[in-house]
This record gives C-alpha cells, sequence and structure tokens, in this order.
C-alpha cells in the first residue's frame, strides 16, 4: 500500500485518486495501523496524499496550521502549563490561518467592530523582504475626537505603516487609497445596538385585513409563568396597514369556491383560488399617508406571501413608484416560510434594521477611494457563520454578526487541538472522541457562549432578541449583559454588575475619559492586566497607558461613599479594602456568566466537566481560570490570537 500512494505522489494523475482510493478502502485494516501508514506517508510525501485518503489521514493538524510554524510571527509549539490550586489544564495554541486565495501580493484585512473595541487582523502582502507577514491591531470603537469610524482608521494605520508604496498616501482625513487592498472582511454590531436600543428606521407593517394585531398578540408564549410583572415585549412597526387581500389554499378552500373564485399556481407547486386580489389605487393612498406621516420602512408581510407572492410584489411596486422609502421589505423574500408571527417579526427586523446597516455601510465606504467596490472583495459576516457580500446584507442576518467570527475561529483553531477527552471523572485508558468545547467570548459590552463538538455547527432557527422573535437561521449563541465595559454599582450592600456598559467611550475609568467605574477597572486594581501590556491608546495623543491610580482612587470613592451612608462593614465589621471591593464585583460578574454555560450544557443534558473552554475576547482570559473552577472543568484553550479571535475567524 505504500508503494501504491507513493506511486499517486509521483506520477498518477490526479482522475485515478478516485478509483485507487476506493480499491484500498476496501481493504480492512485496524485503525492505528492505518494512522501508522498515514505518518510513514506524511514522512514520504508530505501532507499531500494523506488529505486525498481519509482512511490513512491520521490526527494530526490541518494542513494550515503545519504551514503557519513557517511564519516568523508563529510561537512556538503548544505548551502546557498546570494551575497547581485548580488542577485546570491551560493550552497555548499557536497560528493555524490558510491562505484564502491571498497570494496576491495584497492587504487582507478581517475586522471585528464590537461594542467597546474594534479589534483588526491582517495579512500582509508576501512580495514583503523581512518582517511579519501578519499583523494585529485594536482600537477603541468609538473616538469621536480621534477618528469618524474605527474600522476605517485600523485599515488606514496599518497601510500607513507596512505599505511600499511610495505613491500613496494614508494620511489622516484623507479617502483611504484601495488599490494595495486585496479584501476586507468584517463583522458589526451595529444591528444588535439597534435592535436592543430601539433606534431603528421609522417603519410600517403592511398585512392582510383583519390580521394587524398578529404580531401585537403574538404566540402567547410566557417564558416565565410566575412573573406578575410580566410586560409585552414592544413592536418595532409604528403604524399597520390592512390591505384587502385574500388567498386561500385550493386543497383546503369549500368545493364550491372552486368553480368561483380565478386558480393560480404557487411557488410550491400547490394551488390557490384568489379571493381578493388587492386593490393597489387604495393601497397607493394608505402609502402615501404614511410617507407623509414620517414612515421610512415598510415591512410587506401578507398572509400567504409564502406560496404566492405576487401581491406583495404588487404592493413592494406600488411603494418603489411612490419614493422616498428607505427600505422595503417584503416577507416571501426575507424568510419565505409559513406562522405569520414569525415571519411578520423577521420582516419587521429586516425592515427596521437594514437602513441601519446601509447607512453604516455607506459612511464606511466614504472613508475610501472611489474603487473599492470595484477592487475589493467587501464581505459581511452573517449570523450563521456564513459570509454575505456588501450589497446583499441585511439587518435580520447581522444579528450575531460579531460574536459568529468567534466561534468560527475557535471551531477551526481549537477544537481537536489534543484529541483527547481526558476522562477526568474516570481511569478508562480507552480511545476516547474529541472534547467538546465551550466558547467563552468576553468582549468590553456583553459575553457570548457557544458549543461545537466537531460534528457541524449548532444552528436555532428562530431566537427572541430584545423581545424579537427572529425566524433566520443563527448560530446557537447565548449572550449575557457582562463584559470589561459593564458598570460596577453597591446598591443597598450588594454589589451589582451591569446591564449598563461603559462602552467604548467614554469607557471604564482607566481609559481616561472621566468613565465609568467598569470591570475591567476591577482587573486594573487586582493587578490583572498590566498596564506596559495593554495598548496605550488613551489619552489625548492616544499614546498613555491605562490608569491604575485613577481605577484604585474610584473603588476608594466607592468606599467612602458607602462608609458615609452607613453600609460599608462585611460580616466582621472590618471596612472593605480596594482588593476586596474589586475581587468581589469579579465573583458576581463570573457567576453571570457562567449561567449561559450551564444552559449550553446541563440544560440539555451534557456533562460540562467533560468540555473544554476556549476563552477568548479581550477580557476572556482575565476570567478564564475562575470560571473553569466554579463549572469543574479541567482544561482551557487560550489561542495566541484570543483578543482577536472573532476577527481571525473571519480570516478562516
Amino acid at each position: 500500500i505504500l508503494l501504491l500512494l507513493y506511486h499517486i505522489q509521483t506520477s498518477a494523475a490526479v482522475s485515478q485518486l478516485a478509483q485507487i482510493q476506493a480499491v484500498i478502502t476496501s481493504i480492512i485494516i485496524p485503525r492505528k495501523a492505518s494512522y501508522c501508514i498515514g505518518w510513514c506517508l506524511v514522512f514520504v510525501g508530505g501532507t499531500t496524499v494523506v488529505e486525498s485518503f481519509s482512511v490513512f489521514r491520521p490526527p494530526l493538524p490541518s494542513r494550515s496550521h503545519q504551514q503557519s510554524t513557517t511564519k516568523t510571527t508563529t510561537a512556538a509549539a503548544t505548551t502546557t502549563t498546570r494551575a497547581t490550586r485548580t488542577g485546570i489544564v491551560t493550552k497555548m495554541a499557536s497560528s493555524s490561518s490558510d491562505n484564502n486565495g491571498d497570494d496576491d501580493n495584497k492587504f487582507h484585512f478581517a475586522i471585528d467592530r464590537g461594542g467597546t473595541f474594534t479589534d483588526v487582523y491582517c495579512r500582509l502582502p508576501r512580495n514583503r523582504t523581512g518582517g511579519p507577514t501578519e499583523v494585529v491591531r485594536k482600537l477603541l470603537s468609538e473616538d469621536p475626537t480621534h477618528y469618524p469610524d474605527a474600522p476605517t482608521e485600523g485599515i488606514r494605520r496599518v497601510l500607513e505603516e507596512f505599505s511600499t508604496t511610495k505613491t500613496a498616501s494614508y494620511a489622516r482625513g484623507h479617502p483611504v487609497s484601495t488599490h494595495e487592498i486585496g479584501s476586507i472582511r468584517m463583522g458589526t454590531t451595529v444591528a444588535t445596538n439597534a435592535l436592543l436600543e430601539r433606534n431603528g428606521e421609522p417603519m410600517a407593517l403592511i398585512t392582510t385585513r383583519g390580521l394587524g394585531d398578529a404580531l401585537q398578540i403574538g404566540n402567547q408564549a410566557r417564558p416565565d409563568i410566575f412573573d406578575l410583572t410580566c410586560a409585552k415585549p414592544g413592536l418595532l412597526h409604528q403604524r399597520v396597514v390592512e390591505v384587502e387581500e385574500r388567498i386561500v389554499l385550493a386543497q383546503y378552500a369549500p368545493e364550491e369556491w372552486k368553480g368561483q373564485y380565478p386558480r393560480a399556481t404557487g411557488i410550491t407547486g400547490e394551488e390557490v383560488l384568489i379571493c381578493q386580489p388587492p386593490n393597489l389605487e387604495q393601497v397607493k393612498t394608505d402609502l402615501q399617508q404614511l410617507k407623509e406621516a414620517g414612515i421610512t420602512a415598510l415591512a410587506i408581510c401578507l398572509l400567504h406571501a409564502y406560496v404566492y407572492p405576487q401581491h406583495e410584489l404588487a404592493i413592494g411596486q406600488v411603494a418603489e413608484e411612490i419614493g422616498g422609502f428607505t427600505q422595503i421589505s417584503l416577507s416571501h423574500q426575507v424568510m419565505p416560510m409559513v406562522k405569520l408571527v414569525s415571519r411578520g417579526h423577521t420582516c419587521s427586523a429586516a425592515a427596521y434594521l437594514t437602513p441601519k446597516i446601509s447607512a453604516y455601510l455607506a459612511s464606511f465606504v466614504k472613508g475610501f477611494d472611489d474603487q473599492l467596490l470595484s477592487n475589493v472583495s467587501l464581505t459581511f459576516m452573517k449570523s450563521d457563520g456564513g459570509l454575505a457580500p456588501f450589497n446583499d446584507f441585511g439587518g435580520h442576518q447581522a444579528i450575531l454578526s460579531g460574536p459568529a467570527g468567534g466561534v468560527v475561529g475557535y471551531a477551526k483553531t481549537l477544537f481537536n487541538l489534543d484529541n483527547s477527552n481526558d476522562n477526568v471523572n474516570n481511569n478508562d485508558s480507552s480511545p476516547s472522541a474529541p472534547m467538546p468545547i465551550i466558547g467563552f467570548d468576553m468582549g468590553g459590552t456583553s459575553t457570548d457562549v457557544s458549543r461545537y463538538d466537531g460534528t457541524s455547527w449548532e444552528l436555532v432557527m428562530e431566537t427572541v432578541t430584545a423581545g424579537i422573535a427572529i425566524q433566520a437561521p443563527q448560530l446557537d449563541i447565548h449572550t449575557v449583559a457582562a463584559g470589561g465595559g459593564s458598570r460596577l454599582f453597591w446598591e443597598r450592600d450588594m454589589l451589582v454588575v451591569g446591564p449598563e456598559s461603559a462602552r467604548a467611550y467614554p469607557g471604564p475609568v482607566a481609559y481616561r475619559n472621566n468613565g465609568y467605574l467598569a470591570v475591567t477597572d476591577a482587573n486594573v486594581a487586582l493587578g490583572r492586566v498590566i498596564p506596559k501590556y495593554f495598548p496605550s491608546i488613551f489619552g489625548p495623543n492616544e499614546d498613555e497607558p491605562l490608569n491604575v491610580d485613577g481605577a484604585r482612587a474610584a473603588f476608594e470613592d466607592m468606599i467612602t461613599k458607602q462608609q458615609q451612608e452607613g453600609g460599608s462593614k462585611t460580616s466582621s465589621s472590618s471596612p472593605r479594602s480596594i482588593e476586596s471591593l474589586a475581587y468581589g464585583f469579579l465573583q458576581v460578574a463570573n457567576e453571570a456568566m457562567c449561567r449561559p454555560i450551564r444552559n449550553l450544557t446541563q440544560m440539555k443534558g451534557y456533562d460540562i466537566k467533560k468540555h473544554g473552554l476556549a476563552c477568548f475576547g479581550g477580557a476572556g482570559p482575565q476570567h478564564a481560570c475562575a470560571m473553569a473552577q466554579r463549572l469543574g472543568m479541567r482544561k482551557v484553550f487560550v489561542h495566541r490570537y484570543s483578543g482577536i479571535l472573532s476577527a481571525y475567524g473571519l480570516a478562516l
């Protein structure tokens, strides 16, 4: 078999590989013996042949992982350290990037614009002599005193520092030249923030007569049946227009109707009866009134549009002829599925959020020269983990745009890193399945938790975000309002973390912008964040480190205030110190972040102790070991790019 495969490596045509593999795979070989053959192939001819024959493929890192070892910026081989008190194993993983067709000697950017920080990962042109082949930059998502848009500024800084073209100018305040840019991939939280803060486009719902209250009534779900203060979730639309139109499925219609109304064939092949076509003149009048009332976005969601969309198309055409509407979303195009309520909410979200996305993309494009869309591949991360082109990125697809990149990042780099589940709860020495991983993405504004077991992405088809049910494929990501920027409060002698966030501006106290006391300040006060290893991007000239003294002074002020109010004593009647107060806030934050992890594992029947914890995000590694200890997990995976793994995942 070895001789045969060596012959394939040296002389066989590609068209023969499938036939030869079919013969070889029919031979029954013990698993370990096949792995031995696979390792021999690596020695004889590299991994090229091994990738073609899965039966002989040993559990080795991907080809891209081996390629990354030749990079000048690649860290040393995987190292293992053990926390002596907790028994937690922390693995530092090296880079494992793919080429992705970036051999064109251009700059390739992957950017995650979070609520607090914007992370920039760039693969530099391959024709450069010496120096790094990839570069990382991190800057505040909002810093209006220095730049209008963080992703554009991050790209400009990289080009200004590493461009070898003498004719190009990348000065601040001028459009960025794109002739050296090969691609830009970006994840953004613009849609998520607009939905949470309810500052989307003024929008109206167009639906079938008699169903104007369908979205307000909802599906009668009661998430907490014992909540005596239960309030109905708010609606995205401001006005409702009911259209006199109706179709019914022929197979469910009374027999006398079948000869009374005209028939048509829907997009599913089912026959429908057109009982009432829409009165387009009346529709035009109603839409004109909406326009005069300041409505600029329309969500058109008719009862049976998923099977017969002609009525929605006709109403949409009338709206386009009137003009003045920035967004016209048709439910059969947004999500052609049954269930009027979920389809209506999804269509409403698309109409409500897409103008915000479009406005942001337009402002982003303005930061570059006129050749951006023609010269550069510009794509955006969708909530399901895929990429969408610039002109096909809707608001309902962008709810989890940022966190989805992190899921791809840890799944492609950290899963199956050591191909073993340590069987920590038994002494079984038999081979076991690869350890499933919990993704723990702690950023500045929120923490996102997900799970990956190596089989497939865990997708959900319907999620409720900020009270709005969105029927679209999304990665199963749970979010909790606890991050590095979550504000700290001492209320009624209780320590409270969040949900309010200090955001990027003014940010925590340590950011030198007269900000609010936040989780980051607690880590700074305890020495868990070392200023010299943190980007020095603060102060009026963007060159100062974190303000440690300011953070400690803010905690001291909080203690003094509580002493004056008589609530500063602990159970031992001793005043709190700065360190004990900061540590108490971190314990509260850690417990809040443990809850979604338990929901992803124990609530679904998985043993949480048999999972590894992949921690990333700007604040993730600061809390990783404490989180693992609380959850009974023994392994923590920390990628070398853990601080920007969501951006790095976009590049993969």
